[in-house]
């Protein structure tokens, strides 16, 4: 049968003779292998190099997912599943020999390539592919290390290739997870782990991965490896790595100090993450890199600066205190005036209500308040008070703990300094309330003794229906600002996108959404060049027409397409968005007259009718919200596209070969002109059934001619990217990137 032949060949390949077991196989001691309570079988914490010949191979028949009791409680040693004689292991035999049937000896060799691979350096993040494929484990009593092969998986290739390494009876090293296994504690303790876990994903955003790597001489290393925000929304990659206890220690030291200022602290202190050459984490307080080596220094900088700040605060707070005093002083008086007022207008409206009253108001004298001096020399005396201050002496050394407490004083008493401002503000209301009611008082009491002067023009004033508004309150005026949404990329993307596509669909001419798609593409390079008033080179030309060649699109002998954007064969569904349409891309060479024969001046032709159709566009568009776009390239230009995910922006960056490049931020304003790059942008909507968004890019046209920038900041970072992209092994390159921030002006 070609099932049996197919096993004798791979029995050959593995170079194992069923009729001829090797004695190691047949040999077997009780491994004693007691699970620990700390151990995990998902999340691998140690990594090492084994030799091969060293690693015992148990076969349980159970899958990967199961507890780990019960596969070692199952297993049995491969002897079992090998020999055939005995017929309580036919049933392992006739088992072995199915798994035997489904290797795949590519896969054995992929691992084998893996594993000289990993014997020549350990991968940037440890972890590699399919690591999940290892189940060896190691029994602390017996000091042995054992494979556990499960029968009820699919993939049996890391079991095969061990197999093998141990009949070809090669010395070769395997680096592979340990399962099951705990930190050593060599560097840290249970506890300190979980706090270094904790301090960095507060500072990342991102959950760290901590790993004991041992090397070929079983020297071990403490690797710490992540995801880091190195701006705006742009991850990186970063790698700690520790092969001495002192080193560690320090680190743990400065990530809790650090810790402890930025949540207790969180008002005066916020530390921003880089990347460096290595690819290392690195802490920064502004432009100063925070290291352990001179963290005792820097926090006596920032006692010495918290305690002028101190100063500062309490000397603000006495003032504030006097000048309440005095406002309540002024406050007292100008109340005893008002009453005093207040009991005037009281007797002449008490006086009105009958003729006798009338007639003795009018031959009383004139009253008028008059201040006490007693009250004016009381806030004289406040003035000859002195401020006294405390200075201390300058110690050597502060702790962290006297930084926090003296910070934890000066924000109590900026908390007093802000009650006591707010008092401030009521007393000074309070004062122009009475000021108002004492001015309007003394108005009306002029305008009683203006009427003394005649009996019968007093008699006449009397009989008025006036009432004085003596309790007049102040108009509070009340500043109106206008709040503006701020644009968040996972909340709210998804609903711009589809309103821009939604008003680009009913806004724009099917000839102009052609020619932004045509600027979408290589084209806006010429574009440019015919913006900047440049001539398009006929080396260019040539590049289009070999371009246009392999899209199949020249030679045609028709000067343009009678179906236009009809689909000319059946209706076939596609799904965009997670949505099915039948609608068909725009092509390029089906929109653009070009053929063999096209001259430069026909294709400058071509680029200024869409440029034409683009500037008729653009007036008619601009955005309803701010927010800040990214470019990624050497300079900007008169046309750029730029992405509202920064990751985007830089993502054919992360994957060539340049290794510096520039990044450029945009924050627009809202009625800032842009075109957005819409599903409506690739697809034809014939036949009304494309989604609304953008989700073929989320790109925006950006034009330099139509708006004024101006430079806010510049900024500098790194990122961690594979000298091969889709290979986790291969060597790490450290690219650079120059941020220019700018915004519209308005």
């Amino acid at each position: 049968m070609k099932t049996n032949e197919d096993i004798v060949d791979k029995l050959k390949y593995l170079g194992l003779d069923l009729n001829n077991i090797p004695e190691r196989y047949k040999e077997y001691k009780t491994l004693d292998f007691r699970p620990s309570k700390y151990g995990d079988e998902r999340n691998y914490k140690i990594y090492r190099y084994l030799n091969i010949n060293d690693i015992e191979i148990l076969i349980t028949p159970t899958n990967r997912m199961c507890d780990i009791t019960e596969k070692y409680g199952k297993a049995v040693p491969l002897y079992a599943y090998l020999d055939e004689n005995s017929e309580e292991n036919i049933e392992r035999h006739t088992t072995f020999l199915n798994m035997l049937n489904k290797l795949n000896i590519n896969e054995v060799e992929d691992i084998e390539k893996e594993q000289k691979e990993l014997n020549k350096k350990v991968p940037f993040t440890v972890k590699y592919p399919k690591n999940y494929l290892w189940q060896i484990y190691y029994s602390e009593y017996t000091n042995k290390y054992f494979m556990l092969v499960t029968t009820e998986d699919l993939d049996y290739s890391a079991f095969f290739y061990v197999l093998k390494m141990q009949l070809s009876k090669k010395n070769s090293k395997l680096f592979v997870p340990i399962s099951y296994l705990d930190y050593s504690r060599q560097f840290f303790n249970r506890t300190e782990i979980e706090e270094i876990e904790k301090y960095l994903c507060f500072f990342t955003k991102e959950w760290p991965l901590i790993y004991e790597v041992y090397d070929k001489e079983e020297n071990c290393t403490l690797q710490i490896t992540g995801e880091t925000i190195v701006y705006d929304s742009i991850k990186s990659r970063y790698k700690i790595k520790f092969s001495k206890k002192n080193e560690a220690e320090k680190f743990y030291k400065l990530l809790k100090a650090l810790f402890i200022l930025q949540t207790q602290l969180s008002n005066y202190y916020k530390f921003d993450l880089k990347i460096d050459y290595k690819g290392a984490l690195n802490f920064y307080f502004g432009d100063k890199k925070i290291i352990y080596e001179i963290l005792s220094s820097v926090i006596k900088e920032e006692y010495i600066k918290a305690e002028d700040l101190s100063k500062n605060i309490i000397k603000e707070k006495n003032n504030y205190e006097k000048e309440i005093k005095k406002l309540k002083q002024k406050s007292q008086e100008l109340e005893l005036e008002f009453i005093e007022k207040e009991k005037l207008i009281s007797t002449f409206l008490e006086c009105r209500k009958s003729f006798f009253g009338r007639v003795k108001y009018f031959f009383t004298n004139k009253k008028t308040f008059k201040s006490k001096n007693a009250k004016k020399e009381e806030i004289k005396s406040t003035k000859e008070d002195i401020d006294f201050i405390e200075y201390t002496e300058i110690k050597d050394h502060y702790t962290l703990e006297e930084l926090v407490n003296l910070y934890k004083q000066i924000i109590q008493c900026e908390t007093s300094n802000k009650e006591l401002k707010l008092d401030i503000k009521a007393q000074k209301n309070r004062i122009k309330n009475i000021e108002s009611k004492i001015k309007n008082a003394t108005q009306y009491i002029e305008e009683i003794e203006e009427h003394k002067k005649s009996i019968f023009e007093f008699w006449k004033f009397t009989n008025k229906d006036k009432i004085s508004e003596l309790n007049q309150g102040q108009t509070k005026e009340e500043t109106k600002g206008n709040l503006k949404k701020v644009f968040n990329y996972e909340l709210d993307f998804e609903s711009l996108s589809k309103m821009l596509d939604k008003r680009q669909r009913e806004i724009l001419s099917q000839e102009e959404l052609n020619s932004i798609f045509a600027i979408s593409t290589f084209l806006l390079k010429d574009i440019n060049t015919v913006l900047n008033k440049k001539s398009i080179s006929k080396e260019r030309l040539e590049q289009v027409k070999v371009i246009a060649a392999k899209e199949k699109m020249l030679f045609s002998e028709e000067n343009f397409d009678i179906f236009g954007a009809i689909d000319t064969s059946t209706n076939k569904l596609k799904t965009l968005a997670n949505r099915k349409h039948r609608e068909t891309e725009r092509e390029l060479f089906k929109i653009l007259d070009i053929n063999q024969s096209t001259t430069i001046k026909q294709y400058t032709d071509i680029i200024n009718k869409v440029i034409k159709d683009y500037n008729f566009a653009i007036k008619r568009m601009n955005t309803n919200i701010e927010l800040s776009v990214y470019a990624a390239q050497d300079e900007m230009d008169v046309l750029n596209i730029f992405y509202i995910n920064p990751e985007k922006a830089i993502n054919d960056f992360r994957n060539n070969e340049e290794n510096e490049i520039n990044l450029y931020k945009i924050k627009i304003n809202e009625n800032t002109p842009i075109l957005a790059l819409t599903n409506i942008i690739y697809y034809n909507n014939t036949n009304r059934t494309l989604p609304l968004g953008m989700n073929i890019t989320d790109g925006i046209l950006i034009d330099t001619s139509l708006i004024e920038l101006e430079e806010v900041g510049k900024e500098k970072f790194n990122i961690i990217t594979y000298e091969e992209p889709q290979n986790e092994m291969s060597k790490i390159i450290v690219k650079k990137l120059n941020v220019f921030e700018y915004q519209v002006k308005v």
